[in-house]
């Protein structure tokens, strides 16, 4: 006889599917949730820019003389003024009147658009805050590593400092546009600033440099080495006439001029006091080893030659690695305890700076091999306004879409952020590099 069974009743079967939307997009906002929480605020209008007065020296009108000597004779003391100008950042969503009305939370649909749509852009926005937040205003991602030009691009060089692993860190992801230029400054963008959609990110490929499938072959006149920055055909993250869209983060904050000459509209050759300390601990005595005297010798040099006081480090995942590994080796830190139980691993590291307990943090987007001491107390945020949806019009944030005189069943919405990061000491913070990730 004929058994009735599942393959013949298949077409008669309902299709289940899981009550909630898996999200497999990985975002990390660690850097902008410590400036949330850690950095001062400056909140309001902004006008032409925010100006800040600086004082690098004293009229050093003082002096020991005899009894009958003449008063020390005082000089000018040295002022400078800083220049900080809110930066606009924007998120958009569009979407059909049938899909708003129809993708609900109901037998229709097992997710709503507002949870797929609406929070989901606001949290693509943040991700990119928190990369905005790591790098240097350049808003470049990484760099092109072949001369083979087609759909399937290796990279390398993650926010464009010389390295061949991890293009990817700053956080490239599925559906993200990119395009491409020779140049740091943004200009002469290829094929006057063509995109194209990554559609998906290799990670382990070209080494651990990374390879991106792209929607097409790049524009043709792509070559090796060239910088890639986020943006579409309409528009882009790179800098405009030389000027930065993007926001400033550490790597520009804390820096001796290496990556960031002019910071906040002043010449770190003309004044040094602009200049964070910087540690290079990949020559002698570290030797990339990430000792808990390195971390001393950092907060030391912040106090002694910038007057700063070090509150917070931050690292990239492999150098907090090197920490512990470190830490295992001169305490045998994470043996079991007990017959029964044992438990290994880090929750957090800390260590104590003269009466200061400082806590070492890995963050997963800061550049390979890099460490941030922070003096909490000089870092800002200076802005109009948090993330908000535009409603001025009739105060609803959804706006109907028109193509040339014709208009559309359909509607977008979008927001927007004018914000800006900011040191007031930089010499009172200190950038380590060089800390072998290879060790853990």
């Amino acid at each position: 006889m004929t058994t009735f069974d599942l393959a013949a009743a298949d077409s008669m079967l309902k299709i289940g599917y899981e009550g909630s939307l898996f999200d497999g997009v990985v975002t990390h906002t660690k850097v902008w949730d410590f400036f949330k929480q850690n950095s001062n605020v400056r909140n309001g209008p902004q006008g032409k820019y925010i100006e800040g007065s600086h004082m690098f020296g004293l009229n050093e009108g003082v002096g020991a003389r005899s009894e009958n000597g003449y008063l020390p004779v005082p000089g000018n003391p040295t002022f400078t003024n800083s220049r900080v100008y809110l930066k606009k950042n924007l998120a958009v969503t569009q979407m059909t009147r049938n899909l708003m009305a129809n993708a609900v939370k109901s037998k229709a649909a097992f997710a709503g658009w507002a949870d797929v749509e609406l929070v989901k852009t606001e949290k693509a926005l943040l991700a990119d805050d928190d990369r905005q937040a790591i790098g240097y205003g350049s808003g470049i991602i990484c760099r092109v590593d072949t001369g083979t030009i087609d759909a399937t691009l290796e990279i390398d060089a993650p926010y464009g400092l010389a390295g061949n692993t991890k293009g990817w860190l700053p956080g490239l992801r599925r559906g993200m546009r990119i395009v491409f230029g020779p140049n740091a400054d943004g200009s002469a963008l290829r094929s006057a600033g063509a995109s194209r959609t990554i559609l998906s990110v290799d990670k382990a490929g070209n080494a651990g440099g990374g390879i991106l499938t792209l929607s097409a072959a790049p524009p043709a006149d792509v070559a090796n080495s060239d910088y890639i920055f986020r943006g579409d055909d309409l528009g882009n993250n790179a800098p405009e006439s030389g000027t930065d869209v993007e926001m400033q983060g550490l790597l520009g904050m804390i820096d001796d001029g290496t990556i960031l000459p002019i910071f906040q509209n002043i010449s770190r050759d003309d004044f040094d006091e602009w200049k964070a300390q910087a540690i290079d601990a990949s020559a002698a005595p570290y030797a990339g080893l990430a000792e808990e005297v390195l971390f001393m010798r950092a907060a030391d040099d912040a106090e002694e030659y910038g007057g700063g006081n070090v509150t917070h480090f931050l690292c990239s995942k492999g150098s907090f690695r090197n920490v512990f590994v470190q830490m295992q080796t001169q305490l045998g830190y994470g043996g079991m305890t007990g017959p029964r139980t044992g438990e290994i691993g880090t929750k957090g590291i800390k260590v104590w700076i003269g009466s200061n307990l400082v806590e070492i943090r890995g963050v997963p987007k800061i550049p390979i091999g890099y460490v941030f001491g922070l003096d909490a107390s000089t870092l800002w945020r200076y802005h109009l306004s948090g993330f908000e949806w535009d409603d001025t019009a009739g105060g609803s944030i959804w706006k109907q879409v028109g193509v040339g005189a014709g208009v559309k069943d359909a509607f977008y919405a979008y927001g927007r952020q004018e914000m800006e990061l900011g040191c007031s000491d930089p010499q009172k913070n200190v950038v380590i590099s060089g800390i072998d990730e290879t060790v853990s």
